[in-house]
């Protein structure tokens, strides 16, 4: 029970508390010491639903808790039918003293052979967790395969209990039990390099897109330019004679109606991108421009201030962009929604970090802050309120990010600064 316990942590890096952990460990030997002189290995079964519920507790999804709860008892059962395989070519089983000696040494090799395809299973299942898209598309698949090995596993055991565990049932069993958890691996690591590749090319796929909208934008501000060299000397000209003439009333109307509107538009399009040619990397600055300019044509204040070059920043640019897109994504939608709707950011680049700042107008009934991390939890209707809980997990998952939150003086303050190095406080949320 304790390796069976104390696997799942490290299946899930740690964030399983030592304190659920124990509380795991103490119901798993009240329950199994209770039931195993009525159900035998079978009451295996009654413990899993049990962890089931504790991990569920812990994350609030189902298939996540089933998966991380099944793994650990399939890994148990296969070291132990390994262990066993071994020992019958080690140890005269059928001498009493040396069955005991057996009983130490077996029960410390399982747990160390269990613990090693532990961190090999948290390789396979960090991947998969850290490509949110093949959970989401493989994930009941995965459940089920994982479900219905663990049958086929205790099948097996109980027509063994039957035959009274005889050394050719335990070499049978444990040749297809170690068959079978090969070919669960190999279909794993097949389904996460097939995801991987759509992630990767959906990934570059966005970035050229924004990259591409960057570029029409950059050169929309060139014509812009163009067009008012162009136009310079003629302006001067009108507005000379208008001058010559002393017709200072027909000077102003021309003024307003006509400079004016030339001047706005061009400051428009630098508050879009002004400084962002201090951003060298080429995703976060095609994010950062197409988010603002969205803002700016749903008529927000947006403003974006990078004072200092950044030419790299200690994070995955994928993962990277998807935080940045929350942030800004989640800013427009409620500025939009207030009176003087506005969004600045700043990019910072200081000593050991690059900290991301976005700050927007918010609502005086904005839900506690809590709350808003919450998966599933909109203002927004149904079906919402994912982003802002995807952006919690990735920097969860990220051991050099940290995420700070605030609401101060009506606004909404996002603060995400990566480190070069890894660092232990995760996120702050104050209110």
């Amino acid at each position: 029970m304790a390796t069976f316990c104390f696997s799942i942590p490290i299946l899930m890096k740690r964030r399983i508390g030592l304190g659920l952990s124990l509380i795991m460990l103490a119901g798993s030997l009240t329950i199994g010491l209770a039931l195993l002189p009525l159900m035998g290995a079978m009451s295996s079964l009654v413990i899993l639903v049990f962890l089931i519920g504790c991990v569920y507790y812990m994350s609030r999804r189902w298939l996540l808790s089933i998966i991380v709860a099944v793994i650990p008892m399939i890994l148990v059962v296969v070291s132990d039918y390994v262990i066993a395989l071994f020992a019958q070519q080690v140890f005269d089983l059928s001498n009493a003293d040396m069955q005991d000696k057996y009983l130490v040494s077996g029960v410390t090799g399982i747990m160390l052979l269990t613990f090693a395809l532990s961190y090999l299973g948290r390789y396979l299942f960090g991947t998969m967790r850290d490509h949110e898209p093949f959970f989401r598309r493989y994930g009941a698949l995965l459940t089920a395969m994982v479900i219905i090995t663990l049958l086929i596993f205790y099948l097996n055991i109980w027509i063994g209990q039957q035959q009274g565990f005889s050394n050719e049932n335990i070499r049978a069993n444990s040749i297809l039990f170690l068959f079978y958890f090969i070919l669960l691996v190999v279909v794993c690591v097949v389904l996460i390099r097939i995801m991987m590749k759509e992630t990767n090319l959906q990934n570059k796929q966005v970035q050229y897109e924004r990259l591409t909208e960057y570029t029409e934008n950059l050169e929309q501000l060139y014509m812009d330019m163009q067009k008012f060299r162009h136009d310079y000397i003629n302006i001067l000209l009108t507005m000379s004679e208008y001058i010559r003439s002393g017709d200072m009333e027909r000077l102003e109307r021309y003024f307003n109606d006509r400079i004016m509107p030339i001047s706005q538009g061009m400051q428009s399009n630098n508050y879009k991108l002004g400084t962002l040619h201090n951003v060298k990397l080429q995703e976060l600055k095609g994010i950062l421009s197409s988010k603002l300019i969205k803002a700016q044509e749903l008529k927000i204040d947006a403003v974006i201030e990078v004072v200092e070059p950044i030419e790299q920043v200690s994070m995955d640019s994928v993962q990277l962009c998807r935080c940045v897109g929350i942030l800004l994504d989640n800013a427009i939608e409620e500025a939009v929604h207030c009176e003087t709707p506005s969004v600045r950011v700043a990019v910072i680049k200081r000593d050991q970090s690059v900290l991301i700042a976005v700050t927007n107008s918010c609502r005086s009934d904005t839900p506690e802050l809590y709350r808003i991390f919450e998966r599933g939890f909109s203002t927004k209707g149904t079906n919402r309120g994912l982003g802002l809980s995807n952006l919690k997990e990735i920097v969860a998952k990220s051991e050099s990010t940290t995420l700070d939150t605030q609401i101060l003086n009506g606004e909404f303050i996002q603060l995400l600064e990566v480190y070069g190095s890894p660092v232990t406080t995760k996120s702050r949320m104050t209110g």
